[in-house]
């Protein structure tokens, strides 16, 4: 069997859900799969007209995987409107549909889906696939305003009706496409972490520093944020990762804003953290996610202190994990962190619970490819 797999995050790029689901299913499941980097599902931006950085990707990326080649079909920033977005397909796209068609696809071959698009729609209403499965890790079209995210409903829909099976990263997400009216196998399969990377389990004297590593963007609870740096005064408050957005302005002198760091570093500060941090809005953009960042936290063996948003409003009574909202006894929360070294078994059995290839185990007997891996 072979796969076609439309991503939704280019492959050099930091490792994520999409790199390690495919890198599970190279070999055990497809002997080659052909990962197309995503097409702009947006309409333009004047940041377009800009000239592109140059990117470090030698940093950012892990080796090819043998067996994956991967496509990249580019495109302009047009797919949400009708007509107009013709031009990608007559010019833009014209070279990797001749690719995909010169493969000869038929029933050994399948198509997977990361992120709705025409270019995957156009591949899974043309190309004779034995079957197409999607994997649901966001609510895509919260992402979006006007017509991109009319664009992007719309595609989705198409896509519910083409594809055979799914797969969600969150309980919501499957709520979500039951109540659209889908009635076709959909199964959970939550996010995870690469335990691999990790350190061993450590019970070094952590820093006085409550942490968060990520993307700061429009989801992230800044009000929260600095009412605990104002009633924490002796602790220091370390927010590192790319800011997207409005940052607000005089900030308590006890937050510090750090850069985006590779994996590597991101896993040391963890490491260093007294707490983690997951301040996240309860909104439609974050009603449907499950934070990688949980995973990480929680296979170091730092506590969370995370707002009840997602997944995490089923694991805020979970050892290991406290709710913060607006009004919480700031000094009563952080007196009460054990002073006890971390439980080095349970932490253990949470690496082996929640491991990338743990998580993806059983998706070949979902798709019914249990033992097709080497046809």
């Amino acid at each position: 069997m072979r796969l076609i797999y439309f991503a939704p995050v280019p492959y050099m790029s930091y490792w994520q859900r999409p790199h390690f689901m495919i890198r599970s299913l190279l070999g055990r499941t497809y002997r080659e799969i052909y990962w197309i980097d995503p097409t702009i599902t947006r309409l333009p931006r004047w940041s377009d007209l800009r000239r592109p950085e140059a990117k470090k990707e030698h940093l950012a990326a892990e080796p090819l995987l043998k067996g994956l080649h991967v496509l990249k079909p580019g495109g302009l920033p047009i797919e949400p409107l009708p007509g107009i977005n013709l031009v990608n397909d007559y010019f833009s796209w014209r070279q990797i549909k001749s690719q995909l068609r010169a493969l000869n696809v038929d029933q050994t071959w399948d198509i997977g889906i990361g992120r709705p698009s025409r270019l995957a729609l156009w591949a899974v209403r043309s190309l004779p696939v034995r079957a197409a499965f999607m994997d649901v890790m966001d609510d895509f079209p919260a992402f979006y305003q006007g017509l991109s995210r009319a664009s992007m409903k719309r595609t989705e829909n198409a896509l519910l009706a083409q594809c055979d099976y799914f797969f969600c990263s969150e309980q919501s997400l499957i709520g979500k496409l039951q109540q659209s009216g889908l009635r076709k196998p959909v199964n959970l399969v939550p996010n995870g972490y690469d335990m691999q990377r990790l350190p061993a389990i450590s019970s070094s004297p952590k820093s006085n520093t409550i942490g968060f590593v990520g993307t700061i963007a429009g989801w992230f609870d800044w009000k929260i944020v600095i009412e605990m740096a104002r009633a924490l005064p002796q602790v220091n408050i370390r927010l590192i990762g790319p800011r997207v957005g409005h940052v607000p302005l005089h900030l308590p002198a006890n937050i510090e804003l750090l850069p985006p760091c590779l994996v590597a570093d991101a896993i040391r500060h963890s490491q260093e953290f007294r707490v983690g941090l997951i301040p996240f809005l309860n909104n439609q953009l974050t009603e449907s996610v499950d934070p990688i960042k949980y995973y990480e936290l929680r296979a170091l063996g730092v506590p969370v202190w995370s707002t009840a948003f997602g997944s995490m409003k089923n694991r805020l009574q979970e050892q290991g994990v406290s709710h913060i909202h607006s009004g919480t006894d700031w000094q009563k929360l952080w007196t009460s962190l054990p002073a006890t070294n971390p439980d080095m078994q349970h932490i253990q059995s949470f690496r082996d619970s929640h491991d990338w290839e743990q998580r993806f185990r059983d998706i070949p007997a979902w798709l019914g490819l249990a033992s097709a891996s080497r046809d």
